[in-house]
């Protein structure tokens, strides 16, 4: 049903991929990958025009940085956290399109304007992009078999996004090792905050009914509320307004009754995932 493609893949694939489940193929120094069922003939576009990335970014050259202790600092993020001025949803038709996103996966291999991106937590032997690579990858071929199109999306997004629904996953750390638990936030400054709220609601009552994990709302952090490819004023790389768009912190790796999930049963996690997009894009709000 598609391609698969990856951007930039220096680092081997199959240190990833310790799954039991790969019929995704990854090639290297093409702009998209694509999540695949087998058999599957790499070098087409599944989608013909949906997703993609538009190559042209014209958004002015952002300010530098404010500098640690910078009294205009505050100014300058408050700024981005502004909400976006309401837009249409994107939701062209014909066959759905999803970009499912591996946090921290291939963060060596982003753009000057992604610089600051840090590696990730890590837990029972993992890394967290391989942690999310491989839910992603495995929610990537449960939605396919749906007849769903993926692009399973390293931490560089393509410029200027656009696809029926956006979700990044992530493995989320904790130094104590004593939380546990998932959570899911949508943009703060959200340009269709009534289609991201239901986004929101679906991976909430999905994921958890999948794996049985309780909510963690209380720690959901800045970080996420304002995640950097929800960013589309600051950033060329990052999802376009219009998009349905969430992060999901699919529980903690430096927990042992998490990593029994992530680690040790991963398909369920992925499930809980899949499910969530084949019911939103059934009753996306228009």
């Amino acid at each position: 049903m598609g391609s698969g493609k990856a951007l930039g893949l220096a680092r081997p694939v199959a240190a990833l991929v310790a799954c039991l489940v790969c019929p995704v193929l990854l090639l290297s120094q093409v702009p998209r990958v694509d999540a695949l069922t087998a058999p599957a003939a790499p070098g087409s576009d599944p989608s013909g025009t949906a997703a993609a990335a538009d190559d042209s970014c014209d958004l002015p050259r952002p300010d530098p940085l404010p500098t640690p202790g910078d009294p205009a600092a505050r100014d300058f993020w408050q700024a981005f956290r502004l909400p976006l001025p309401p837009t249409p949803l994107w939701d062209p038709p014909g066959v759905k399109h999803v970009g499912l996103q591996a946090g921290h996966w291939l963060t060596e291999q982003v753009p000057p304007e992604l610089g600051r991106l840090q590696q990730g937590s890590s837990g029972g032997g993992k890394q967290e992009w391989e942690v999310n690579l491989d839910l992603a990858t495995r929610a990537a071929v449960m939605l396919t078999a749906r007849g769903i199109d993926v692009d399973v999306l390293p931490a560089t997004v393509p410029q200027n996004y656009h696809a029926h629904l956006f979700l990044a996953i992530h493995a989320d750390g904790d130094s104590s090792g004593n939380l546990h638990g998932f959570k899911v936030a949508r943009p703060a400054f959200s340009s269709v905050p009534d289609a991201d709220d239901h986004l929101v609601d679906t991976l909430n009552r999905d994921y958890a009914l999948a794996t049985g994990l309780p909510r963690d709302d209380e720690h959901i952090s800045r970080r996420m509320l304002y995640y950097y490819a929800f960013n589309s004023r600051r950033y060329c790389h990052a999802v376009a307004p219009g998009v349905p768009q969430a992060v999901i912190e699919t529980g903690f790796l430096t927990s042992a009754i998490d990593r029994q999930l992530l680690i040790g049963d991963p398909d369920s996690a992925a499930r809980g995932i899949a499910s969530a997009v084949v019911d939103f894009l059934a009753s996306e709000p228009s």
